[in-house]
């Protein structure tokens, strides 16, 4: 009913969103001879705040940039509820190949194009690009977490041997079931490395403000209040979903205070007339606020094994069935990298990886924290680009046997 009530009430803003968006364009086109009015810049900015509460957000391009305009993507590998997306970087045959796993927790995989930018500059790169579950028609099945697990399995077998994988937030847990999955039905598809970037391996660890909340709300509360059912006039209509627009409201809320400085600088910059400070603000939320639909056995999965039972570091967990046996990797270098300021992933929940990993030496391991960023500054931005990435590429180059 809610999932209804939404989409009735964005189907009927369209003509207001529409208004606003005209009516913006027109007061900020280079031809308005009053461009640069106080008044005008006012009038834009009244426009554009609204338009931006209402708009349609849909998924962006990956455009991550080469020399001389944008790397060209190509669909590798398409399965129901994701593709395998390669970039034409120069010389891709001769770079080592990583598959960089993206999380399925709101947002698209092009969150991660910074990431992709990165690694684009000495690998040839490759990402989980997943789609939004209200685009799957209930015929191509159900998808969870040992689903996702298959999925990587199948993307590295894909891309045959001497893949190294880096996962980022959501997908690290995920990234090493599926590495030692493969330690033990197919060797020698084990990642040349994994590298785990602020991702939840053990949420014990200092706890965080979600991890509060999975220790006092039941899991049964929370499917009862996030499930819905995706209406009619989408492909996956009828199918039960975690909604976007669920879970963009908890990442808001999650950290409102910079949301709404930033919005509060939007308007300021709007009446100053600082445009480049504007676009960048448009840049970053529109991506943002551009989220997908989650299968609810996926989002329950993930919820119960990983945050509220804490399958991982007990070591129960399992797949297809079957008990997996992290202390089967044994020569898989590993690498994980936290930020030090990262709310959503505190420090040490990533770096818990390598207690899960024993038999792995300790010359095949490293650990990095990222002092001054944030969670979403451990991929992207620059502090990735300058200080993290580094790190990461001379941590791949060092063990590629390539």
């Amino acid at each position: 009913m809610i999932y209804t009530a939404y989409e009735a009430a964005r189907l009927l803003t369209r003509p207001m969103a529409a208004t606003l968006e005209t009516c913006g364009t027109i007061a900020r086109h280079e031809l308005n001879p009053l461009r640069n009015s106080f008044a005008n810049r006012a009038f834009s900015t009244l426009c554009e705040v609204p338009f931006r509460v209402l708009r349609d957000y849909p998924k962006q391009g990956f455009n991550v940039e080469s020399g001389d305009g944008y790397y060209r993507e190509h669909v590798v590998r398409r399965l129901p509820f994701a593709d395998l997306i390669g970039f034409d970087v120069p010389d891709a045959d001769a770079r080592p190949k990583v598959l960089i796993a993206a999380a399925l927790s709101g947002h698209h995989a092009t969150l991660l194009r910074d990431t992709v930018r990165g690694f684009a500059r000495d690998f040839t790169p490759y990402i989980t690009d997943w789609r939004d579950a209200r685009q799957v028609p209930l015929a191509d099945g159900d998808f969870g977490l040992d689903d996702y697990v298959a999925y990587l399995v199948d993307f590295l077998e894909t891309l045959g041997p001497g893949t190294h994988l880096v996962a980022s937030c959501q997908a690290a847990p995920p990234a090493l079931m599926a590495a030692a999955v493969l330690a033990k039905r197919r060797p020698e598809l084990v990642p040349a490395s994994l590298t785990l970037m602020a991702g939840p391996m053990d949420t014990r660890v200092n706890k965080g403000l979600i991890n509060k909340v999975a220790d006092h709300v039941p899991l049964k509360l929370l499917r009862a209040n996030n499930i819905k059912k995706i209406p009619p006039g989408f492909p996956g209509s009828g199918r039960r979903v975690y909604p976007g627009f669920y879970q963009l409201a908890g990442f808001m809320l999650l950290n409102l205070k910079p949301h709404v400085r930033k919005h509060t600088e939007f308007v300021k910059d709007g009446l100053r007339g600082d445009a480049d400070a504007q676009e960048a603000f448009r840049g970053f939320y529109d991506e943002y606020f551009a989220v997908l639909d989650m299968t609810e056995s996926f989002y329950i999965d993930s919820l119960q094994r990983i945050f509220f039972e804490h399958h991982m570091p007990r070591g129960v967990m399992t797949y297809e069935g079957e008990s997996i046996d992290f202390e089967a990797l044994d020569t898989m270098p590993l690498l994980t990298i936290e930020g030090a300021k990262d709310n959503m992933c505190t420090l040490g929940q990533t770096e818990a990886a390598h207690a899960l990993c024993p038999n792995i030496p300790d010359a095949l391991r490293r650990h990095h924290v990222q002092e001054g960023v944030g969670h979403y500054g451990v991929f992207s931005g620059s502090r990735f680009q300058n200080e993290i990435y580094p790190v990461a590429r001379d941590f791949i180059r060092a063990h590629d046997k390539g």
